[in-house]
């Protein structure tokens, strides 16, 4: 069953209704919330709308780039393990 945690980004509450338990919800608002304020000491921008949108664009950078990193992992150990059974065989 959902349950609703209510969080604190850049000075404004949110309500979030999930699954997950409190402490990865917190997580993940201490995350966004740290993200955003980090651009908004970083740039001239006041609005919301554009911190909210560049920390978006930052997150998403973060995300994909770890995915590419995955991917490369998975592919060096499939290839170590080609040659580990291709010695053996």
């Amino acid at each position: 069953m959902k349950k609703a945690y209510e969080v604190k980004i850049l000075d404004q509450k949110f309500v979030l209704k999930t699954d997950n338990d409190e402490n990865h919800v917190k997580r993940i608002a201490d995350y966004v919330n740290k993200v955003m304020h980090e651009i908004k000491h970083r740039t001239q921008t006041i609005s919301t709308q554009n911190i909210a949108i560049l920390g978006a664009l930052n997150i998403a950078e973060e995300l994909f780039a770890h995915e590419d990193e995955s991917k490369a992992m998975v592919s060096d150990w499939k290839n170590r393990l080609s040659q580990i059974a291709t010695k053996e065989a």
